[in-house]
This record gives structure tokens, sequence and C-alpha cells, in this order.
């Protein structure tokens, strides 16, 4: 009885002597209390549901409206070619949005969005993801037919081509809300620093389809990968950021 006794003191005093390092550290009394409870749902790896069920060239935007929407909590917007759901959670630290833009003549959608942003990716459960990121958007046929010194040059131009299609998107709804505004903001700067790699070493360029993309830092976010395949005339792109090494083989 005394041994269990003074086992469990000292696993008290270890948990104290813990919680006490990162409040002098400068972390509050907040984090480390939420870093031992489970994280509300939905979880990250959850949150894509509505992303899978939108296919490109085959979904109508009536298709679209029907499941953009997964969780009570979010809101959905629209512009006259966009439709957009978002929703966010842990008093504003973690947002995400589901994006779908649709040919204006038959309305099926083209281009398809969704991006989570977690500030605190740390609670139990949670997979230590600070931002993901993924899309698919249809190329048009003068870049993929123009003539490229490379192949290298040639996927930098298709990315940059999706770069562009979008900052096009999120220009007709990112305005409606400020989690919009915001994820609009996150993905034009991690897009930028991205081409600016590319820029450093357009090598790099070669990687896009390898099964473990490549990596590149980002400028707030730190270690993050990227990986482009492309299918005829559509762009897949994948981007992770924190906890990339279990996200991206668990995917």
């Amino acid at each position: 009885m005394k041994g269990i006794r003074l086992k469990t003191a000292n696993l008290l005093l270890i948990q104290i002597m813990a919680t006490a390092f990162m409040f002098y550290s400068g972390c509050g009394i907040e984090e480390p209390i939420e870093r031992v409870t489970k994280e509300p749902k939905p979880y990250n790896k959850q949150l894509p549901a509505a992303y899978h069920k939108i296919h490109i060239k085959q979904s109508t935007s009536a298709d679209v409206l029907a499941v953009i929407k997964q969780y009570k909590s979010e809101m959905v917007t629209q512009s006259k070619s966009v439709v957009a759901s978002w929703g966010e959670k842990k008093e504003t630290s973690q947002l995400w949005l589901t994006m779908a833009a649709f040919n204006e003549e038959d309305f099926t959608v083209t281009r398809k969005y969704f991006l989570t942003i977690d500030e605190k990716p740390w609670h139990l459960g949670a997979i230590g993801q600070a931002l993901r990121f993924d899309s698919e958007v249809t190329i048009d046929e003068a870049t993929l037919t123009e003539p490229y010194p490379g192949e290298n040059e040639k996927r930098i131009a298709i990315f940059k081509k999706t770069v562009e299609n979008t900052r096009d998107d999120f220009a007709q709804v990112h305005q409606d809300n400020r989690v919009l505004n915001e994820g609009a903001m996150m993905t034009n700067q991690m897009m930028e620093r991205i081409i600016y790699v590319l820029k450093e070493s357009p090598t790099l360029a070669a990687k896009f389809d390898e099964p473990n993309g490549f990596e590149f830092d980002h400028p707030t976010l730190g270690k993050s990968r990227v990986g482009m395949t492309l299918n005829n005339d559509v762009a897949k792109i994948k981007i992770r950021i924190g906890g990339v090494k279990k996200s991206w083989k668990e995917e």
C-alpha cells in the first residue's frame, strides 16, 4: 500500500510540474487543460465528407447544395457560379470550408476545394494537423497544349493555373464571411509560397506526382508537403501542414 501511495504521489507531482512548466513558459492554464481534453467533433479527418461526395463534371449545382452542408453549425453561401459551406469551433481557432465552382453553361462542377486550418491541433483525438487543403481543378486546353520547354515547366504552369482559378473562385464568396475571407488569405499565402519554392528550385516540380510529393516550409506553420497529379484535364492537389507524415501515409 505504501508503495502504491508513493507511486501515485510521484505521478501527481509530475503532472503538477508539467502544468507549472507550461504555465510559466507562457502557455497559460487554458492550454494544458485543452491538451488533455477530448476535442469536440467534427475532427479534421471527418470533415472532407462533403468534398468527397462532389464529383468533377458529374455533380450539378442541385447535387452540391444537397450535400455540401454536413453539420448543423455550418453556413452556406453562393454566388452565380460558386457554392461554399463553412464552419468553425474551438472559439474560432479552427475553421473549415468546402467550395465548388460550376460550368456556367451546364452547371456541372468544374472545380472543388476543401480547406481546414487548426491553430491548436493538440486535443486528444486530434491528428496534429495545422492545415489541410485538397482541390480538383479542370484545366483549360490552351494551358495543357502550350509547347513548354520541358515537363517541369508544364507542371509549374498547370499549378499556377490552379492558383489563378482558386483565387477567382474565392473572390466570388470571400467577402460574405470572416471564415471564407481568412480561408482565402491563408490559401493564397500557401500557394504563393509553393510558387516561390518552385521558382527557386524548378526541378522540384518533377516530384509533384511522386507518392510523397515534395516538402516545403510554410512561413508561419512550418514543415509542409504538396503533391499534384493530372488525370486527363483535371489537376488534383493535396497539401498538408503539421502531422504530415502520419496524415499523408494514412490517406
